[in-house]
């Protein structure tokens, strides 16, 4: 069962988007592939965008969303953290779990960026969502219950899946 976290980001966006879709952290087995095959210039990268076109104009996209509803200002984001035990999952499987996660969770509403950092004995994801819905212009408010009830419980339910 994964364990989970969240993380309310009142600044610097940008950094929690650009940390979650970080290479260095998501390519999987980055030094023995370069290792063993020279003429391979890129690593899988285990890194979805949810509403966003890609992980590059994300942060762009969110806060043009923030723009378009006028809402800059409090909290700017989420930073969720679903982390494995050793062995439990495989590289894949995480990252697809971290990306229904982020589906089943924010759905059409919000835009997010998913990472799944492999650079640990524990695959885990960083996801990392917009406060604004792009749809309407609501804000994503946490708390003990939304964290127990619909985080968690959404975690621990796709792990038993």
């Amino acid at each position: 069962m994964a364990i989970t976290k969240i993380i309310a980001i009142r600044d610097r966006l940008d950094k929690r988007v650009n940390y979650a879709a970080n290479g260095d952290k998501t390519s999987l087995n980055a030094g023995i592939e370069y290792a063993v095959d020279s003429d391979k210039t890129e690593q899988p990268q285990f890194v979805t965008t949810l509403n966003c076109s890609n992980a590059a104009t994300a942060y762009a996209e969110m806060q043009a969303t923030k723009s378009r509803f006028g809402k800059k200002g409090g909290v700017v984001g989420y930073h969720f953290i679903q982390s494995f035990a050793p062995g439990e999952v495989t590289p894949e499987q995480a990252h697809e779990i971290g990306c229904e996660f982020a589906r089943r969770l924010f759905g059409e509403d919000f835009e997010a960026v998913i990472g799944t950092h492999l650079d640990k004995a524990h695959p885990h994801n960083h996801i990392v969502v917009n406060s604004v819905s792009r749809t309407d212009g609501h804000k994503y408010h946490s708390s003990p219950e939304s964290y127990y009830n619909d985080v968690r419980g959404t975690s621990d339910e796709l792990c038993r899946e």
